[in-house]
C-alpha cells in the first residue's frame, strides 16, 4: 500500500506541508510536485519567476522542504517557457539537492534526447505521466526503450482526473487499465492519481458540506478487481484539492474564501466562514466548527490538527490562506498515510500536542 504519491502543485502551502510533517510520516511519501509557468505569481517573491529563478528557487525549496526521501518533478507546465536549456539547469539544480529526485516526463518527453541526462542511477530511475484517457501502449513501450530504460525502472502515473470517479462501476474501468499496464510489462510501480473534488468551492457562505472521496474508493475497489500484485499499485490523490492543474493566473481583488477543507475516512468536509467581519474571528470560528463536527481527528494526528486546535481555542493567530491551504495538506496527507498504513499493518505515533493554560489562585483555598 504505503508509500504514498500525492500529485502536490509546488506551491508554498504544499512544500510547507511536505516539510513539517512528521518525520515517520514523511517516510511514507513519494509526492509528485508539479511546477508552476511562468505567468503564476509566486506567493513568497510575490511575483511571477523568471526562468532563472524557477531553477534555482525550485532547488532551495527542495533543499529546505525535502531533502531527505524520495520525489518525482514534473516540468511538463513550465517546460514550454524553459526550452531544453532551462530543463536542464532545473534538474540539474533540483537533483543536486536531492539525489533521490526522480524526472517525470511525458511519453512524448521520452523520445526527447535531453531526457536522458536526468535518469537516476537507481530505480525507479524515472516516473512516465499518462492521461488515462490517452494510454498508449506501444507508445509507451516504445518510449520507454528510446529513453535507455528497462520498463522495471520506471514508475507510471495514470491520471484518472478526467474519469468519471463517483459513477457506480468505474473502479471496473481503472482496473482494467491497471491490468492493460501489468499485462504489457512489469513495471517499478504504477500509480493512480485521481480527485473528485469540484474546481469550485462547494460550500456556501457561513456554512459547511461534505465532499465524498471517490476517487478513495474507486481505487480501493479497483485494487480489489484487477489482477495486478496490490504491492505495484500506488494511491495518489491531489490533496485536499482537485486535479485540474491550468494554474490560473488570478487579476488580483478578490477577497480570499476562509474556510477549512477537512479530510475524513470517507469524506472532505469544507468548513466555510462568513464573508465578512474580522478574519481572526471568523477563522476562530471556522477551526471551532471543526473540532466539533465529530470528524475531528484529534491533536496528536498531525501538526496542522493542533493548530487548528490551538487557533480554535483562540491560543494562535488565524493564520493567512496559503496557511489555511497548508493546513489542509498536511492533515490530508497524514490521513492518507495512515489509512494506508492501517491496511498494511504499520502504525504511527501520535505528536505532540499543546495544552490551555490555566490560572491557578494565588490564594489557597
Amino acid at each position: 500500500m504505503l508509500p504514498y504519491h500525492p500529485a502536490l502543485r509546488f506551491k508554498q502551502g504544499e512544500y510547507l506541508a511536505t516539510g513539517k510533517l512528521a518525520r515517520d510520516i514523511q517516510r511514507h511519501i513519494q509526492p509528485r510536485f508539479i511546477l508552476a509557468p511562468p505567468k503564476e505569481k509566486d506567493p513568497e517573491k510575490g511575483k511571477p519567476l523568471t526562468e532563472e529563478e524557477i531553477a534555482v528557487l525550485t532547488g532551495e525549496r527542495i533543499a529546505k522542504h525535502w531533502p531527505l526521501y524520495p520525489a518525482y518533478l514534473d516540468a511538463q507546465y513550465v517546460a514550454p517557457f524553459l526550452g531544453d536549456g532551462g530543463l536542464k539547469q532545473l534538474f540539474r539544480i533540483a537533483q543536486r539537492r536531492n539525489e533521490q529526485l526522480a524526472v517525470v516526463a511525458t511519453v512524448k518527453d521520452l523520445f526527447n534526447p535531453i531526457y536522458r541526462d536526468f535518469l537516476r542511477s537507481s530505480a525507479p530511475r524515472i516516473g512516465i505521466y499518462l492521461p488515462y484517457e490517452d494510454v498508449d501502449v506501444d507508445s509507451l513501450l516504445k518510449g520507454v526503450k528510446a529513453i535507455g530504460c528497462e520498463t522495471i525502472e520506471c514508475a507510471l502515473f495514470v491520471d484518472f482526473t478526467k474519469a468519471p470517479l463517483s459513477v457506480e462501476g468505474v473502479s471496473g474501468s481503472v482496473a482494467g487499465v491497471f491490468d492493460m499496464l501489468g499485462t504489457a510489462a512489469q513495471w517499478a510501480r504504477i500509480i493512480f492519481q485521481g480527485s473528485s473534488f469540484p474546481t469550485k468551492n462547494p460550500a456556501e457562505n457561513d456554512s459547511h458540506c461534505s465532499v465524498p472521496r471517490s476517487e478513495w474508493q474507486v481505487f480501493l475497489d479497483a485494487l480489489n478487481e484487477c489482477s495486478v500484485p496490490p504491492k505495484v499499485i500506488g494511491y495518489g490523490d491531489f490533496g485536499a484539492d482537485h486535479g485540474e492543474i491550468k494554474f490560473r493566473r488570478k487579476g488580483g481583488g478578490s477577497a480570499p474564501i476562509r474556510h477549512i477543507r477537512y479530510t475524513g475516512k470517507k469524506a472532505t468536509f469544507v468548513f466555510r466562514g462568513k464573508e465578512s467581519g474580522k478574519q481572526g474571528e471568523v477563522m476562530r470560528a471556522v477551526c471551532e466548527r471543526v473540532l466539533s463536527c465529530g470528524e475531528f481527528a484529534g491533536q496528536g494526528y498531525s501538526y496542522a490538527d493542533d493548530i487548528i486546535w490551538r487557533v480554535a481555542k483562540g491560543m494562535s493567530a488565524a493564520g493567512t490562506p496559503s496557511m489555511w491551504r497548508e493546513w489542509n495538506m498536511a492533515h490530508h496527507m497524514a490521513r492518507v498515510v495512515r489509512d494506508l498504513g492501517s491496511m498494511a499493518g504499520v502504525t504511527f505515533a501520535d505528536g505532540p500536542v499543546s495544552h490551555a493554560a490555566e490560572q491557578h489562585s494565588l490564594f489557597a483555598d
